[in-house]
């Protein structure tokens, strides 16, 4: 089994509490020497991760953590715990986890499948360096909102398909324009977001300042749209992949999953 990885419990019950908050799944938890990083997936358009930024003997490692494990860790039962480490050996996890009456072990298996990643996970999960534009939340806020509102103009006219309706997100230099619009197909320089996850995201990465940046996909007329802000060590992101303009869209409907079960194993830890 692979050496073991001390974490900080009460960042752990932080970032892991953000991220199972927005997600009914699994939640990736990823280990580097610079920062342990919290990803969670809303639907097949919608990534967030909070990345906590601390130097640490962490080896780079990777695993699944299952809902009820996120539970006990950021529910009442975790807020006692002391310590905790964790041993990766491919998809077999080890948490023992230290608390006032002693140390247990926690062991679960996860496979890859059970994390509904979206297309272009890799470009969503992490965020670009360079090219953030920094922007006042609450005027942000404010041109979302309008664009929502504009949205309900344009349906109750009954004159586009509530379907075709989303937001319209244009980047150029020194230009960030959001609008509420009917898709129109033929422009591949328009990117189009879902206006719930334009919300949502907002809701993530409140804050005072938000960085904004869009990112072209190798698929033509579909970008990816970062949402940044920082809290204390904290960096937190979320990306939303827009709608191909020729592509059949259900905005307003909701999708229910099933979550796919993981086997769980619990022991008393021997020294």
């Amino acid at each position: 089994m692979d050496q073991s990885i001390r974490l900080n419990p009460e960042i752990v019950r932080q970032g892991l509490g953000w991220a199972h908050s927005w997600s009914n799944g699994p939640v990736l938890c990823v280990t580097t020497p610079e920062a342990i990083r919290f990803v969670a997936v809303c639907e097949r358009r919608f990534v967030a991760s909070w990345e906590w930024h601390e130097e640490t003997e962490a080896p780079y490692r990777f695993f699944l953590i299952p809902p009820f494990i996120a539970t006990t860790l950021v529910g009442h039962t975790g807020s006692a715990v002391t310590g905790l480490r964790v041993r990766v050996n491919r998809t077999h996890i080890a948490l023992t986890v230290r608390d006032n009456h002693g140390e247990y072990v926690i062991q679960w298996r996860w496979q890859a499948g059970s994390f509904a990643a979206p297309p272009f996970f890799d470009l969503m999960a992490q965020p670009p360096q360079e090219n953030l534009e920094e922007k006042n939340y609450i005027a942000i806020a404010d041109a979302v909102h309008l664009a929502i509102a504009n949205l309900g103009r344009l349906e109750a006219m009954e004159q586009f398909d509530r379907n075709n309706l989303a937001i319209l997100v244009d980047s150029a230099p020194g230009r960030f324009r959001i609008d509420g619009q009917p898709i129109f197909r033929g422009d591949e320089q328009r990117y189009y977001f879902d206006p719930r996850l334009i919300v949502r995201g907002m809701e993530v990465v409140r804050g005072k300042q938000i960085g904004f940046t869009l990112t072209p996909t190798i698929v033509p007329g579909q970008a990816v749209l970062y949402m940044c802000s920082r809290r204390e060590n904290w960096r937190i992101h979320c990306a939303l992949l827009s709608i191909l303009p020729d592509e059949q869209t259900y905005i307003i409907s909701q999708q229910i999953r099933e979550i796919a079960t993981t086997r769980l194993e619990l022991k008393t830890a021997h020294n």
